[in-house]
């Protein structure tokens, strides 16, 4: 973990490192005091990348339930039982 020094956010790549960092973090069961204050400072600079790149509120709960599933590589066929997609 001592390679991700929290820092200004200011490519979409560093993004998605920090992104990684902080999922692998989150899919520990136990954190270090050092991992729980590193996800802390993480989170920060995300939140303030994705806030000025990514305006969630212009968008859709659709069109974010849409990028979401694109992200993850999620089909709709994968939820055909689910009425609220036809």
């Amino acid at each position: 973990m001592s390679q991700h020094q929290p820092r200004i956010i200011k490519t979409e790549e560093d993004n998605e490192k920090f992104l990684e960092t902080v999922e692998e973090l989150l899919s520990r069961s136990h954190l270090t005091a050092e991992e729980d204050v590193l996800l802390e400072l993480l989170v920060k600079p995300i939140e303030d990348f994705e806030d000025k790149h990514y305006q969630l509120n212009a968008s859709t709960p659709y069109s974010r339930l849409l990028h979401l599933m694109e992200a993850r590589g999620l089909k709709q066929a994968e939820f055909s039982g689910n009425s609220w997609f036809k």
